[in-house]
């Protein structure tokens, strides 16, 4: 088996608010996070069932409707407007079940296997148990892409149709916060977190000490599996996995001035084929548009690069976003690996990132990363050059680099 990439030459300085903080001196021991200006000490891990409330306490406390936010997420006031002139009490409605309820074998077999249930402790930002709950906060089904760019893939009749189509797996989940272990994964007190949200949201339980889940009003994420899911389990599968944060312009309408798009695109590749040659591919799309600054933000950033005195550089595309938004990044990578946890992913073959952040948190969470993949130069633009060569000057791999200065 081949070994995992050594740690990253060069210091990282993109969003450098959050580095990998280990229990007990042990890379990955816990997979949470502190800032690098100060360390809380002493260290509890607070996923501990031993020394904190966990996952278990966080999907009781749903069911028994002790949560703070509101179910419904991004989408609630829609929902309160459609209740009111439907007539229909939603949030009862939406903790019972119908016959028709069909619970995808892929996700419910792996999820259900107590093997892999093993890292369920590191999980802060969901109910792993939200597929059966009452609210659901997890559903899964079956779909087929039509991709433009992937219609030259082999067709197999099995992951790729006659018709070109991609059939895959996907899993939509919502989050669930376990208030105190989200606090440790992000370097605050669980006051500082309790009274940082409660500003942002006016939401009174969350200073309530009693009341720890909250269901925060943000997007949640999508899990797309190629081959079955229920191969995970097997260590030697051959995993290969990009986690993707949401870009809206790129992604959707292929706006070139990002390589969100083709990475995309390329790590969808990548992970059919792996799933052709009997692996498991998952790409994971998370709702952090802007990176989690939001479009406004984003678009604003885009004016002022493009039409600063000398024209777009790279030298100067952290700054803009810095000087509009007061802050470079509200991502939290940290966050981004309870999905692999919950899948009971230990080993990535095949991560399509160049993200040390990503990396950094992946690795953190006690996930084995054995190779990092760039994108190839011939899905990128000249026109996303700046971006790229902005990141690579702060802190993300790169195969090119890396090579130069050996």
């Amino acid at each position: 088996m081949p070994q995992p990439n050594a740690p990253h030459r060069r210091a990282a300085r993109l969003s450098a608010h959050l580095i990998p903080r280990f229990c007990g001196g042990e890379r990955g021991g816990c997979g949470c996070n502190t800032p690098r200006r100060q360390r809380l000490a002493p260290h509890i891990c607070r996923n501990d069932p031993a020394t904190g409330y966990n996952w278990r306490d966080v999907h009781a406390d749903l069911e028994a409707g002790v949560y703070a936010g509101c179910y419904g997420w991004d989408h609630a006031a829609y929902w309160g407007i459609a209740e009111a002139k439907a007539g229909v009490d939603l949030k009862e409605w939406y903790k019972t079940r119908t016959e028709a309820e069909f619970y995808l074998p892929e996700f419910k077999e792996l999820i259900d296997d107590p093997a892999t249930h093993k890292d369920w402790d590191r999980i802060s930002t969901f109910d792993p148990l939200g597929m059966t709950a009452h609210p659901p906060t997890i559903a899964a089904c079956k779909a087929k892409l039509d991709i433009p760019e992937l219609k030259d893939l082999h067709m197999d009749g099995e992951i790729v149709l006659p018709s070109n189509e991609i059939v895959t797996s996907k899993c939509a989940i919502s989050y669930a916060w376990n208030i105190p272990l989200m606090a440790d994964r992000v370097g605050l007190s669980e006051q500082e977190l309790r009274e940082a949200l409660h500003k942002f949201s006016y939401d009174s339980r969350l200073l309530d000490p009693k009341v720890k889940t909250y269901l925060p009003a943000v997007g949640g994420l999508t899990i797309y599996t190629f081959g079955d899911a229920r191969k995970l389990k097997d260590e030697r599968t051959e995993v290969c996995v990009r986690v993707h944060d949401e870009c809206i312009g790129s992604d959707v309408f292929g706006s070139d001035i990002c390589s969100c798009r083709p990475y995309l695109i390329f790590a969808l590749r990548e992970a059919v084929e792996c799933a052709q040659r009997g692996g498991v591919g998952v790409v994971i799309y998370f709702r952090k548009e802007g990176r989690s600054l939001g479009e406004v933000i984003k678009f604003r950033v885009y004016n002022a690069r493009v039409n600063q005195d000398g024209g777009d550089r790279p030298e100067m595309y952290f700054h803009h976003t810095e000087a509009i938004a007061g802050i470079r990044d509200a991502r939290f990578q940290t966050m981004m690996p309870d999905a692999l946890n919950w899948m009971g992913i230990r080993r990535i073959d095949l991560l399509c990132s160049m993200s040390n952040e990503k990396y950094e948190a992946i690795t953190g969470a006690g996930i084995q990363v054995m190779k990092r993949v760039d994108l190839p130069d011939d899905y990128i633009k000249d026109s996303m050059r700046v971006e790229l060569d902005a990141k690579i000057a702060s802190g993300y791999h790169s195969d090119k680099v890396e090579e130069t200065s050996s």
